[in-house]
């Protein structure tokens, strides 16, 4: 019994690291660490600040991405707001597996550091800012 417990465990390690590092493309540095552990197939800044997100799961709820603008996205502006300052970004596109739906997320201007303040309901202003994307595509930003 303990050898074959051992050899599961042993397999589920390895089945861990086996699994796929993102693929990273015009992704600073302090952005990648950032993104890390969120379960990404793809992450992409493009030049106009608009970053394009894809990942492993596949299915993405409005809770799900909610949480990942707030908790990933904007709460980087509040630890390290000169880093984030420096990302410019104008969007969030997370989508999932199969890159057919999603949500964007307009963060321009100072959404995030209003978010943070007290007695806000990040949920509801993260709403009032997000897209639905489907077939592949995401409405233009307004």
């Amino acid at each position: 019994m303990k050898k074959t417990l051992t050899l599961l465990l042993a397999a589920c390690a390895l089945a861990a690291t086996a699994t796929a590092a993102p693929q990273f493309s015009d992704i600073p540095p302090d952005m990648q660490k950032v993104l890390q552990g969120n379960a990404l197939k793809s992450a992409q800044l493009d030049s106009r600040g608009v970053l394009h997100l894809v990942s492993e799961k596949p299915v993405i709820s409005e809770l799900t991405f909610a949480s990942f603008v707030f908790h990933t996205i904007c709460a980087q502006q509040w630890r390290h707001p000169d880093e984030f300052a420096r990302w410019q970004l104008a969007r969030v596109q997370l989508l999932e597996a199969s890159a057919q739906q999603g949500f964007a997320f307009d963060a321009r201007g100072d959404i995030c550091q209003r978010m943070g303040q007290m007695g806000q309901n990040y949920r509801s202003v993260i709403q009032q800012r997000t897209a639905v994307c489907s077939s592949g595509q995401c409405p233009a930003q307004p």
